[in-house]
């Protein structure tokens, strides 16, 4: 549905309707206030426990690159910002096949270069994405190292997609078992890759971000369900990372599926966002001690 530019607008309707509908879930006040950083595009999440002081989340959402929206994908990072007491700044990118590679990384540094002229510490930056978010989300972290760029202090991926070539086992093994993706999971990150990045090689780590080089990376919190079919993707980017000298942590749900974690009425979905707002006051904690002892 998604290669077929007649069937693609009613394939983005039925996942647009299934997040929005898992924003009833959300237990919790908060408030989405559309921003304009570094000439993009964003909205800002607040809850009530959102506290300046705090580190900020930069967000990337899921949607194969085609669909979604920081709105629409909200419940993707609120239950971050409540549990974490930060405030994030969700990107709203430019979707393929309208535009297409590098547009997306672009935008995302643009947004990312203003946090820091603000006066931003990159040691209070958080990056953080979901699915195809999480694939930009490593590759902008990659191409900031090697513009240059002081690296975020950390970053978080759920269920990511990190090789565009399909090449993990898990699109075998895990076939029919994960309800979102069905059987030809393999086949669909094919067909969104060529809608975001036509003609570019699948095998460029700035679209399959495991083939990258991760040494001096900061510290990464990897979440993937056991039914995921981009489980193996997660799995190798974790141990291309922990072979590179990285802090990272893989954490697996058991019989959770693509983007579970959107689910904030699922125990494993509240599980996660505890996982991830420790890994950030972990994170913070350290950068104050770094920062102390200089």
């Amino acid at each position: 549905m998604l290669l077929n530019p007649l069937t693609r607008p009613l394939a983005a309707q039925i996942a647009h309707s299934d997040w929005r509908a898992t924003h009833k879930q959300i237990n919790f006040p908060y408030t989405l206030e559309d921003a304009v950083i570094g000439g993009e595009n964003c909205v800002r999440y607040r809850t009530s426990r959102t506290d300046p002081a705090n580190p900020v989340i930069l967000y990337l959402h899921a949607g194969a690159f085609v669909c979604g929206s920081p709105r629409i994908n909200a419940t993707g990072v609120l239950p971050a910002c409540e549990l974490s007491g930060c405030e994030a700044i969700g990107v709203d990118y430019a979707l393929a096949p309208n535009a297409t590679y590098p547009t997306q990384l672009d935008q995302i540094e643009r947004v990312y270069r203003a946090l820091l002229d603000q006066g931003r510490s990159p040691s209070r930056i958080l990056l953080m994405g979901d699915s195809a978010g999480g694939t930009l989300a490593l590759a902008s972290m990659n191409r900031w190292r090697r513009a240059g760029l002081p690296a975020p202090a950390g970053i978080v991926t759920l269920s990511a997609m990190t090789d565009a070539t399909g090449a993990s086992d898990t699109h075998l093994t895990l076939a029919q078992h994960d309800p979102v993706f069905g059987s030809h999971a393999a086949e669909g990150v094919h067909t969104v890759t060529r809608l975001y990045a036509p003609g570019v090689d699948a095998g460029n780590p700035e679209i399959s971000p495991v083939y990258d080089d991760y040494r001096g990376a900061p510290p990464m919190l990897i979440h993937v369900g056991s039914r995921d079919v981009l489980l193996g993707d997660s799995a190798r980017l974790a141990e291309r990372a922990r072979r590179a000298g990285v802090d990272v942590t893989l954490r697996v749900f058991d019989g959770m599926f693509h983007l579970f974690h959107m689910h904030w009425a699922l125990e494993d979905a509240r599980a996660s966002f505890e996982d991830i707002a420790d890994f950030i006051a972990r994170v913070a904690a350290q950068e104050r001690r770094a920062c102390t002892a200089a």
